[in-house]
Formats: C-alpha cells, structure tokens, sequence
C-alpha cells in the first residue's frame, strides 16, 4: 500500500480500496464509474479484473480500465501486450495511451449472464478451471495448474455437444472448446494464437475427441500455441456462439466457474477502453504473419 500510495502523488481525487471477497471488484468499479472517476486500475489477476469490466459495463460507464497484472494467470494482460514488471505495468495502467478491446457477453443454463474480455470455454478446461478454485500458493499458479490438468485428465469423459457459430451449426464429440477473445488462457496457454481483442471476432477452438494420451502429449503444443495443427483441432470465428450439451458440461469464464451449459456468447466490438501502450505482437503459429 505505500508503494502504490508513493505512485499516486497529490492525487486527492483518487480512491485506494483492497477487495476482501469474490464480488468485491465489481461492486467497487461500478461504485467508481458511478461517482465519476475516468478511469478504474485493477492490481491483479484475470478474476479481479473480470469482476471491474462487469461492474464498469453494467453501469455502461465510459470509465477506463487499468491493469496491472499480478494474478497467477494474467492472460488478457499478455494477449493486450502490458508489461509484467510492477514499475512499468503501473506507468502503463495510469498513462494516457488506450485501446478499445472487444467484449464478449456470456449466458449460461441458468440464465446467468456475465461480461468477459479474455476466454472462456465448455468441458475439460472448464473442469480444470473448477478443480484450480481449490488451490493456493504454488498449485494456483502454471505448476499447479499442469499437475490438476493431468489429474483432472484422468477421470474425465469428452462430451458430444452442438455448436452454432452465427447461425450455422454442427455436433462434435470434444474434449474441449474455447472461447476466446484473446489469444491466450490457462496461465500462458496459446489457445488462440491469431486472436485479435479488437477485430470484433471471436476465435474458437474445438479440440476433437482425442484420447488422454493424445491430450497429454499437447499439452506443451497449448503453451507454443502449435496445437492448432493437430487433426483434431479445429479454429473457427464468429460474433455469436452457441454450445449445446449435456446439463452436466461445465462452463468458465475467465477461468472462473461460470454454470453449466447451454452457453450462449456474443461479442460486443470495442467495448471497453483499455489503458495500453502499442506493443509488437508475437507471430502466429500457423502462418508467419497477419
């Protein structure tokens, strides 16, 4: 807190709060849009900040968003290109460059709906993603989460499930398919290698019904994004998406737990305004350049 504090200088228009609980980010970025503030800065993870681009986009507020990315996973982080290093991740949070980024409106089985400006998915990541709740200190962050991979791997059965993607559809039997507005998730997973969060697409992969081996064996291909090769990877984009299914598939958000299907996406172009700085982005796996 002094740190951030020392940063802040004679700011006396802004407020430093902490969040205690699940719920408390949103409360407090729709709380800021409300009482005028330009701009919200996040000090977390993928979780947090999921939280203050609901509570900003439920206020339609025009207020900005600042990251600075300290969770275990910080995937919109790097698929936006924001430094990891404190100093400058808070120089770029609090700087006047911006990006408007795509926003991606989710609803569940429930009827639950939720914002989200990373990735979610349906089946065995979604598992996986329930599985992580559980873990704290090192097993939240990549190690643990290859170990729970590997563990959830075990016990799980690949799903047959219905997809429409802007009206057309097709059934699948998958292990997984991702949702992604950015290209990575899973704490570094390259899921989505030519993911743009500001094309007004979303990207989706569907992972085929390969076998536990198979998916063993991709597992390092996910974090080089070279998965996408496989014969049983398939990379599709569309602005509505559509997964029917078994009411016992999981779904997340972010890689927070978000119900069970069906699931029903669709993306809001350039939603939401982003503090970033322009950044070279990384060439794809499948093709040299965009």
């Amino acid at each position: 807190m002094p740190w951030l504090r020392e940063r802040l200088g004679p700011r006396p228009e802004a407020r430093i709060e902490v969040t205690g609980r699940p719920g408390d980010a949103e409360a407090l970025a729709a709380d800021a849009a409300g009482a005028g503030h330009d701009r919200v800065i996040v000090i977390g993870g993928d979780g947090t900040v999921q939280e203050a681009v609901n509570g900003l986009l439920a206020r339609e507020s025009p207020a900005e968003l600042g990251i600075v990315p300290l969770g275990s996973g910080n995937d919109l982080a790097r698929s936006l290109g924001l430094p990891t290093e404190l100093g400058s991740a808070w120089r770029v949070a609090v700087g006047r460059e911006t990006r408007s980024i795509d926003v991606a409106r989710a609803r569940n089985g429930d009827g639950t709906e939720r914002w989200f400006a990373s990735a979610g998915g349906i089946g065995f990541d979604a598992q996986v993603a329930a599985a992580m709740i559980e873990r704290s200190g090192w097993q939240a962050g990549r190690g643990g989460y290859l170990l729970t991979t590997l563990n959830e791997l075990r016990r799980f059965s690949n799903r047959p499930i219905r997809l429409t993607m802007d009206g057309s559809s097709s059934d699948h039997d998958v292990l997984l398919v991702a949702i992604a507005n950015g290209a990575y998730y899973g704490g570094g997973m390259r899921i989505a290698p030519d993911a743009e969060p500001d094309d007004g697409l979303l990207d989706v992969c569907i992972v085929g019904d390969i076998s536990r081996l198979t998916a063993i064996r991709q597992l390092p291909n996910l974090y080089r994004g070279t998965h996408v090769r496989h014969p049983q990877v398939r990379m599709n984009r569309g602005r509505t998406i559509e997964v029917d299914g078994d009411g016992y598939t999981r779904v997340h958000l972010d890689g927070e737990q978000f119900g069970s299907l069906p699931l029903r996406v669709a993306i809001h172009a350039r939603a939401l305004e982003v503090a970033a700085s322009a950044a070279p982005r990384e060439p794809s796996a499948t093709s040299p350049t965009r």
